[in-house]
């Protein structure tokens, strides 16, 4: 499986509410980053891209490539990391994810329907495009929505086949996103 895809991890957001870069936040000793990619590493292997145009990430050893259109946001991220895979399948996930997990990430890849052009997962009533599998294919639709300065990444998403996984409670607290000092403090205790 490790050959047919690819991790894409976006750090290119301006992190206004943190104010410091969030993927380089320290969680247990090691930043964001490293966690999202010691989770995804057992199933895409060395497959793993940042895309942000910080060099601070070149640390890990991995691709790094900065957003083609740059600051359009996550749709301009995911345009960039879908222009440039070399796989049909392509987990996209955001770097504020920190706490993701090696088993939900099989689950996502396991329940996806070969049918889907995106799959992603929600939990109560909100949705997390960003925590999802995209396919390939759906560059063009990424490229049209930036030329319309389409920057909604749930109305992009709503223009596509797509599935979305109810994640079990066991996993409740791997899909938060820590955007604020607040929710950082909270994940350290």
């Amino acid at each position: 499986m490790k050959d047919n895809i690819t991790a894409f991890i976006l750090a290119g957001g301006k992190s206004q509410r943190m104010r410091t870069d969030k993927g380089l936040l320290l969680l247990h000793c090691k930043p964001f980053v490293s966690h999202i990619c010691d989770a995804v590493k057992p199933i895409v292997g060395e497959n793993i891209v940042i895309v942000s145009s910080n060099v601070d990430y070149d640390f890990l050893g991995y691709t790094r490539i900065q957003d083609i259109v740059a600051d359009k946001g996550p749709v301009g991220g995911i345009y960039t990391a879908l222009k440039q895979s070399k796989t049909k399948l392509n987990f996209v996930l955001s770097v504020d994810a920190p706490l993701v997990s090696t088993e939900l990430l099989l689950w996502i890849l396991e329940n996806k329907g070969d049918s889907y052009e995106m799959t992603q997962v929600q939990l109560d009533d909100k949705a997390n495009p960003l925590i999802a599998i995209y396919n390939r294919s759906l560059v063009s639709v990424f490229e049209e929505n930036l030329k319309k300065k389409q920057l909604r990444l749930r109305q992009v998403i709503e223009e596509v086949k797509h599935q979305t996984l109810h994640i079990p409670e066991k996993w409740r607290t791997q899909v938060q996103n820590i955007n604020t000092p607040e929710e950082y403090q909270k994940i350290q205790l």
